[in-house]
């Protein structure tokens, strides 16, 4: 699914099409600095299980990239 760091997926993959993708997507990683918070309370209402590891992967990426932006 990803690199060590980094977050990465291949085209057609189900997350590209979840909710939380969609929402945070349409940003730039500036514009997210301030939906930080936002992007955490994603983070907090999804589920602990094996099908929302991916959404919670690219949740995490979000943030750290944040956070070297930021």
């Amino acid at each position: 699914m990803g690199y060590d760091i980094n977050w990465n997926v291949m085209a057609g993959d189900p997350v590209l099409r979840s909710p939380q993708y969609q929402k945070w997507s349409q940003y730039t990683i500036a514009d997210l600095v301030s939906n930080a918070n936002a992007i955490k309370t994603d983070m907090k209402e999804a589920r602990a299980s094996r099908e929302s590891a991916s959404v919670i992967n690219y949740l995490s990426w979000l943030l750290r990239s944040i956070a070297l932006v930021g």
